[in-house]
């Protein structure tokens, strides 16, 4: 169960949010004639009023929390870190994790390929990138079947005291390992920020999407519940979170997330870092960036169900943020698939003002990019920004898929990307 702090915190954060918003969107409400004014208009003004006060508001949490990382908190010896890389039919972009990792200015580093057992092309890659290394080797998984099959199977071989995790395309910063490594110190957990590289119009979209779904909530949400993302990629983590949670489950479809709730489960401190991300791999085609997110939001609710099914502990708010988290999940995805057709037909009634309000939303877009710019060596802007509409329509679908599928029994199962060389 949650700590009563941690409750605490949270209710306080949500009164203060109300205090904020409520006030503001009653008076927008009470401005409105709705004998002249049509529903759908009122009803898009306020969600979009809603939106960008959070929006803005994560924003500004993102400023605050890059004011307190130090960029040269970083140590570069000391105690011994095992980074685990699991592949499967990734030959073509296990180079990018494994070389950038063995450039790592970290010094007792070691560096473990995890392959799955008749994936010969990218066990041949793995040798190769390995052979000349001391710090660096392959293993071939003995629990095949799994991502986290894999990371358990290396985690029980590994001596360190540190286990860091990366996907087989993703690519380091030099200093991501001696920047988490320092905040470690006074913490179980660092998780270090993750970003889809934006090098083509659909990679363009689905960065501007981690941002507005993913990244600048998560943000808020940290702030206000004190509830840290783990994940299995881009993370340090100390071997004693694996003596106190266990390890990650085989059986479950997200298995980050399943890990991320026994996290906060056992009220172990999570440390979110801005500086030295991880780009990685982006969804290249339509297919991809369908099949990836369904199964996210499956394994989601998968998650949240599992909670659920605990029913005798109705009054753990663990069971309670589980109920709302599917209600409200379920609520966001009706919702998101009317977007265009709620923007259209209020700016018809009021151009103006929806024009201004959604002119804010993409400010605020270009806002966090500009900072990204700085804080990750990016460059421009791209052009995904533009088609966020179209973006935040398609992802309701994709939660409702989702939501019925599981709902009605469907088969899950896992879904990989092609990723380019």
């Amino acid at each position: 169960m949650p700590s009563l702090s941690r409750v605490v915190r949270g209710s306080v954060g949500i009164a203060l949010v109300g205090l904020v918003v409520f006030p503001v969107l009653v008076s927008d409400v009470a401005r409105f004639d709705t004998s002249v004014s049509p529903p759908t208009l009122l009803e898009t003004h306020v969600l979009l009023g809603a939106a960008l006060a959070v929006f803005a508001g994560s924003l500004l949490l993102y400023l605050v929390s890059l004011l307190g990382e130090d960029p040269n908190a970083v140590v570069y010896s000391g105690r011994s870190v095992e980074a685990l890389v699991p592949v499967y039919d990734e030959p073509d972009v296990l180079h990018r994790s494994v070389e950038r990792l063995l450039a790592s200015s970290y010094e007792n580093l070691t560096v473990t390929v995890v392959c799955e057992p008749g994936d010969r092309p990218s066990i041949e890659r793995a040798a190769e990138l390995t052979a000349d290394h001391d710090c660096a080797r392959y293993i071939v998984n003995g629990r095949p079947g799994s991502k986290a099959g894999a990371l358990n199977y290396a985690i029980e071989r590994s001596d360190a005291d540190v286990v860091a995790l990366f996907d087989a395309d993703q690519e380091p910063h030099p200093d991501l390992i001696a920047h988490g490594m320092a905040a470690l110190k006074d913490h179980e957990v660092a998780r270090v920020r993750s970003l889809p590289r934006s090098d083509g119009l659909l990679e363009s979209i689905v960065y501007y999407e981690y941002l507005l779904l993913f990244f600048l909530p998560q943000k808020l949400v940290r702030t206000l519940l004190g509830l840290g993302f783990v994940g299995t990629r881009s993370v340090l983590i100390e071997r004693s979170v694996f003596e106190t949670v266990g390890l990650f489950d085989e059986d479950a479809l997200t298995e980050d997330m399943d890990f991320t709730h026994r996290c906060h489960q056992a009220s172990l401190s999570i440390r979110e870092l801005s500086y030295y991300p991880c780009f990685e791999e982006s969804a290249h085609t339509l297919r991809d960036w369908w099949g990836q997110r369904v199964r996210w939001m499956t394994g989601h609710v998968s998650v949240c169900h599992g909670h659920l099914r605990r029913w005798r502990n109705a009054l753990d708010t663990e069971f309670a943020g589980s109920m709302l988290t599917l209600v409200g999940t379920f609520t966001a995805g009706v919702g998101l698939t009317m977007t265009i057709p709620m923007l259209v037909v209020a700016a018809a009634a009021n151009p103006a003002l929806i024009t201004a309000e959604v002119g804010g939303m993409y400010a605020v877009m270009l806002a966090t990019r500009v900072v990204d710019n700085r804080v990750a060596d990016l460059d421009g802007l791209d052009l995904g920004w533009l088609l966020m509409p179209i973006v935040l329509t398609a992802f309701g679908f994709v939660i409702v898929r989702a939501v019925v599928g599981y709902a009605v029994g469907e088969g899950v199962r896992w879904y990989q990307v092609d990723k380019h060389s």
